[in-house]
């Protein structure tokens, strides 16, 4: 699955290895998920998940927000791993996104 050009907020992040400290930040950006790995990338900034560390999945009004443990953060080729939770707005595809994540 793919989706181009979406917003994604992260929140409530604690880095627990690395120099990334900030706990939230939006950014515009593509998101894939393929082989069980969702990536996250704004460019400067990307996020790689695995789907087992997923904790939860909601689905909310045109966007899905994941409950995720463990995943990187890696920025101007410093790589940091953080636990915290990732609101994607999808708008029409959330549904579909949710069901390929968590159905």
């Amino acid at each position: 699955m793919r989706a181009e050009k979406v917003k994604a907020e992260f929140v409530n992040l604690l880095t627990h290895v690395g120099d990334f400290r900030e706990t939230g930040f939006s950014m515009k950006c593509d998101v894939t998920y393929e082989n069980l790995l969702l990536i996250i990338d704004g460019g400067k900034r990307v996020a790689r998940l695995h789907a087992r560390n997923i904790s939860n999945v909601h689905l909310e009004k045109k966007a899905i927000r994941i409950a995720a443990m463990n995943f990187e953060i890696v920025e101007g080729g410093d790589t940091s791993v953080a636990s915290g939770s990732i609101k994607i707005e999808l708008g029409e595809q959330a549904a579909a996104w949710y069901k390929e994540l968590w159905g």
